[in-house]
């Protein structure tokens, strides 16, 4: 496969994705703006900020140091958090950044089982680094801590941990009667990777203020970002063994995913309370809008969501996969993972953050439902599902537009510029 053929491939897949309309809820879309950082060189400079001055073994990056000093400051607006580290490079490299320096706290941890929604890999990582890694009492009825229980299940337990994690979130924990539970000594770390976005927008809660320790999570899900993740607190020794832990797993900054981040920060802080707010309405409209078409939205009894995220069984007309695939065919993008208490365990979560980010609101939602529904129920046509599509799209047009302009122009010119080459080269032309 040749650079032309690698490049046709992936002009085919920009052309698909546009024409979709993506409710994963652990993807988001960036402003033209942050684009910009990957097409400078940014992308391949390392930088090293020094507390004060330049750093001479890495000079020329001053601006840099200055960017990152900024969106610390900023971050730390957003969270309510003094300490704020930028470094870590995706979700799970932080996660494994926070449990390496709690382990150096603690050999027992207690997180979000797998089958309540907690990250499977968790466990995973805690158990390689030599952690006791338990399941935290969780009640099922209010999808959240089993707060009753908790105090008995740390009871005994040597400085413990509370690593309060989930892959799959649609509601607030407690975190006031979790601390009440446990008291002013125990650890608590909140992962808060899905609702990034929402915490900064004054959704979902506000861990710092509430009750946790330390605060840390991926930049690209609720929070439209770049594929990177930070680490907030206001604990000076917990978060100086975070920072130990960062210059161990992260060996520098990724310097455009920083500088992406500080333009998204900005644009949360000009925007992120609008957005927040319009991120968990239109998740609780579409799910009332889907339950009323007959279809079976995990949590109804609670309004099916806090969050950016619905869980949804398709059954039994549908397997997850095939309720998925169906689905990608209409021109839908969801997840078919396993969903808590289901009893099929697969089904669909689907989010509504990227869409909401790009401009759709509550008049589309009951369009959202009425696409999906029809293709799970088989109700429909498929004239009536390319309309619905079509004006589904039609709301997210004014906001994609530039940035899809943006990205055909740049694949024009690198194939333009390939054609250019010597015939039989690979590299740069010489001439």
């Amino acid at each position: 496969m040749k650079v032309g053929d690698i490049l046709t491939l992936l002009a085919a897949y920009q052309q698909d994705s546009d024409g979709r309309i993506h409710l994963i809820p652990s993807e988001n879309s960036l402003s033209l703006a942050a684009h910009t950082p990957y097409l400078t060189d940014a992308l391949y400079r390392y930088s090293f900020t020094p507390e004060n001055g330049t750093n001479w073994s890495w000079p020329g990056t001053d601006e840099f140091s200055e960017i990152e000093r900024h969106v610390k400051l900023r971050l730390g607006e957003l969270y309510g958090a003094r300490l704020v580290d930028t470094r870590p490079i995706s979700g799970i490299n932080c996660m494994t950044v926070v449990m390496a320096a709690l382990a150096q706290h603690s050999r027992t941890v207690f997180s979000i089982g797998v089958a309540d929604g907690g990250h499977a890999l968790t466990r995973v990582i805690g158990t390689s680094l030599g952690l006791d890694v338990r399941p935290l009492p969780y009640d099922r009825e209010r999808f959240t801590i089993d707060v009753s229980e908790l105090a008995r299940t740390v009871r005994g337990v040597e400085r413990p941990v509370l690593y309060l994690d989930q892959f799959m979130c649609l509601f607030p924990h407690d975190l006031r009667a979790i601390r009440a539970a446990v008291g002013p000594d125990v650890v608590i770390h909140y992962d808060g990777s899905h609702v990034m976005g929402l915490i900064a927008g004054g959704q979902f809660q506000d861990p710092l203020s509430e009750g946790a320790d330390s605060l840390a999570g991926s930049t690209h899900k609720s929070f439209p970002g770049p594929h990177k993740a930070v680490i907030l607190s206001n604990d000076e020794t917990l978060f100086g063994s975070y920072e130990a832990m960062s210059n161990v797993f992260v060996s520098h900054r990724h310097t455009a995913d920083t500088v992406a981040l500080a333009i998204a920060t900005e644009e949360l802080h000009e925007h992120g309370t609008e957005y927040a707010a319009a991120t968990v309405a239109n998740a609780r409209l579409l799910g009332a809008e889907l339950a009323d078409r007959g279809l079976n939205v995990s949590a109804a009894a609670l309004g099916y969501t806090r969050s950016h995220q619905l869980w949804l069984d398709p059954g039994p007309r549908l397997s997850a996969e095939r309720a998925s695939r169906a689905l990608f065919e209409a021109g839908v993008v969801v997840n078919a993972v396993e969903i808590p208490y289901l009893p099929s365990v697969m089904g669909l979560r689907i989010g509504v953050q990227e869409v909401t980010r790009n401009g759709m609101t509550g008049e589309q939602m009951p369009l959202l439902a009425e696409l999906i529904a029809s293709v799970l129920t088989g109700t429909g046509t498929s004239v009536r599902r390319s309309a619905l599509l079509d004006q589904l799209r039609a709301a997210i047009e004014p906001r994609t537009a530039e940035r899809r302009t943006a990205a055909a122009a740049l694949l024009g010119a690198a194939r333009r510029a390939d054609l250019a080459q010597p015939s039989g080269k690979g590299g740069p032309s010489h001439a």
